[in-house]
Parts: structure tokens; C-alpha cells; sequence
């Protein structure tokens, strides 16, 4: 694995796909420098937990937590990678950070298309948004929940 110049490895994607590359590299013996970019600030979760288990009332609060990481990747979480110069090899970063690699994982997952500009809309994306949405349902209110996906089935149960 580390034949070459093969030193310096970006993950971009802090969720279970960037956790997954990172384990992997590892495991096949990689023991150059490995950083992790995430843009939220929560180390790598399970997401199906954030659908059902975190937004029971009473819930458990650590469902959605994994065991710790053992990749021992430097881990720059809560921010976003936003360019890329695959020439000079160089990941941008929102803070204006440019990290270098000589491989690249983009495991950056999808983003869902918001369907208006209605304050009261939201988007089970990560842990965040599944805190404000338990918080919402608190008051019991009327729900519409538009995705019969299995995150869509799991809320709407």
C-alpha cells in the first residue's frame, strides 16, 4: 500500500463512507499521514439511528454513536471542504487551509434539495437537524413528511 510516494492521504467526508475509506486504508497497512475533513463537528455516527431512536421521547441521546475511531487520522471537523486543484494536489478548505495529498477519498455523501424557502421546513440531513426535529416534535404539532425512503418510513412511524 504505501509503495511509491504514496505519504499523505485526504479523506473528504467525515460519515460512515469516510470512516469506512479511513479504517481500510489502515487495515491494508497505510502508515503515511491520513486527515479526515468533516463539515459538521460531531466525530463519524450511525445515521439510521437519527431517524427513530434519537427522536423517541425519552430516548437514549447516544443511539446514533459509534466506537471511536482507531484509524488515528487527523480530524478537521465543522469545516468544508470547498475547492480543489487536482494539478497541484491541493484540497481547499472554507477557513483558507490548503492540505496537500498524493490520494484523495471523496466520500462527501448527497445533499437533498429543499422543496421551499419555508422557515418551518427541514431536512433530516445529520445530528443536528434530527436534535431540532425531536426538539419540534416535543409539541406535538402536525407533521408532513415527504421521502418514502427508509429514513422517510422510519420518522413518519
Amino acid at each position: 500500500m504505501n509503495g511509491g510516494t504514496i505519504r499523505r492521504v485526504v479523506v473528504v467526508g467525515n460519515g460512515i463512507a469516510g470512516l469506512t475509506a479511513a479504517d481500510t486504508l489502515r487495515e491494508a497497512g497505510f502508515d503515511g499521514r491520513l486527515t479526515v475533513v468533516g463539515d459538521e463537528p460531531h466525530p463519524a455516527y450511525s445515521r439510521p439511528a437519527l431517524s427513530k431512536a434519537l427522536l423517541l421521547d425519552g430516548a437514549d441521546l447516544s443511539s446514533h454513536k459509534l466506537p471511536a475511531a482507531s484509524h488515528g487520522a487527523d480530524e478537521l471537523l465543522g469545516v468544508r471542504a470547498v475547492g480543489l486543484d487536482p494539478d497541484r494536489r491541493l484540497v481547499t478548505l472554507d477557513e483558507g487551509t490548503a492540505l496537500p495529498y498524493d490520494r484523495l477519498v471523496l466520500a462527501t455523501g448527497s445533499r437533498a434539495r429543499r422543496l421551499s424557502a419555508l422557515p418551518d421546513e427541514l431536512t433530516l440531513r445529520g445530528l443536528d437537524d434530527a436534535l431540532s426535529l425531536r426538539s419540534r416534535l416535543a409539541n406535538r404539532p402536525s407533521v408532513v413528511v415527504v421521502g418514502g425512503g427508509p429514513l422517510g418510513m422510519e420518522i413518519a412511524s
